[in-house]
């Protein structure tokens, strides 16, 4: 199979999924430090607790894995021949150069939250650890920075080729979102003051700049479907969903900074950080349920089917972004036992649908051959 800088988003769902139950732990379960760790669980293995630490560790475990793999599948892409090149002068698909970007920003949560629960040495130095940890986070906004002018080049000055874009062109405004969430736990668990400011800046940019890209790029993209209304082709519909987990991500990133700012700043922007989390949680539920009746077809008839095509890890990150919006959401604004009982039911649900497209992403689950 030919590389894509897309099979990243494998390594990307894995990390969303262990976070989930991190999530839920961090914010329903007894804890004695900044950071939920295994030694907060004494006496509370039931089976509940299980299955999410069961779900974390494989999910951390498959995560580093397949950064490693994928990692090294793309340095061998990188030196071979005009592959790359050829990618990256393609503005219908050179967006999918943000993908790697995207996996290690999520990395930069694994490590923040998965790692250090299962190590609890580690949980209680990350924040002292934090004030190195800020200059690969800056690299990574750099780099981030200059992947999106660079491309955004190829976007703008086509030399008139009609280019028929699609909703994997908000991969940068994903990337932008990942960057954004890791710089905000930078900012929420360092103790450093200037490592705290500086993650705090790189973190308001990061979302000032993803949200003006998500706005230009999202009106586009509605405004083209409302006008030609084509019935995008199969591999691309999961694509509609990448809305989902862009939303929690910004939403979730003004939700942490805000306490950094109305403590540290004088700034309070908490009302700001709760319509979000509200608003863009609603949009995200709307959003589904507009795409899930759209492609009603496309679940019933061709997910089910054993071809692997990469947007399909677009459902695992709905799951996870409509799961951490849930219980930011039980925790800050509405107590509920229904939020308590959806993210139990999205982790769930998460796993399985993972597990199948895992299986079909790494060749146990394979298509029929073609007869002659």
């Amino acid at each position: 199979m030919k590389f894509t800088p897309l099979r990243f988003q494998s390594a990307l769902a894995a990390g969303g999924l262990a976070l989930m139950p991190f999530v839920l732990m961090q914010f329903t379960f007894p804890r004695y430090g900044k950071l939920i760790s295994v030694d907060d669980l004494a006496g509370r293995f039931d089976l509940a607790t299980l299955f999410l630490v069961g779900v974390m560790l494989v999910s951390t475990l498959l995560h580093f894995y397949l950064v490693v793999k994928v990692s090294r599948e793309f340095m061998q892409w990188r030196k071979s021949g005009d592959d790359m090149p050829t990618f990256l002068a393609d503005p219908a698909i050179n967006v999918g150069i943000f993908s790697p970007v995207v996996a290690l920003g999520m990395t930069v949560n694994v490590v923040l939250g998965p790692v250090a629960f299962f190590l609890p040495d580690f949980s209680a130095a990350v924040p002292s650890l934090l004030s190195l940890g800020i200059y690969p986070y800056a690299l990574l906004f750099l780099l981030l920075l200059y992947m999106t002018v660079a491309l955004g080049k190829t976007w703008l000055f086509r030399d008139g080729k009609p280019i028929t874009f699609n909703y994997n062109w908000l991969l940068d405004v994903f990337a932008w979102g990942m960057v954004a969430l890791a710089g905000s736990g930078v900012t929420m668990t360092a103790t450093d003051p200037q490592v705290t400011l500086a993650g705090s800046i790189l973190t308001l940019c990061a979302i000032s700049i993803g949200l003006f890209i998500y706005g230009i790029k999202g009106v586009y993209l509605i405004v083209a479907q409302m006008t030609h209304g084509n019935t995008p082709a199969d591999p691309l519909k999961p694509a509609h969903f990448v809305v989902v987990p862009i939303n929690c991500l910004f939403a979730i990133s003004i939700y942490k900074i805000a306490a950094y700012t109305k403590t540290a700043l004088g700034i309070d922007i908490t009302s700001l950080a709760f319509a979000s989390v509200v608003i863009l949680f609603s949009l995200s539920l709307f959003w589904i349920a507009l795409c899930s009746v759209a492609f009603r077809d496309w679940f019933r008839y061709q997910f089910p089917k054993p071809e692997f095509y990469p947007a399909q890890w677009g459902l695992v990150c709905v799951l996870v972004g409509l799961e951490v919006l849930a219980i930011y959401s039980h925790v800050s604004y509405y107590p509920s036992i229904l939020f308590l009982g959806f993210s139990y039911l999205s982790i769930a649900v998460a796993c399985a649908v993972y597990a199948f497209v895992f299986l079909k992403f790494s060749g146990f689950i394979k298509p029929a051959p073609a007869t002659a």
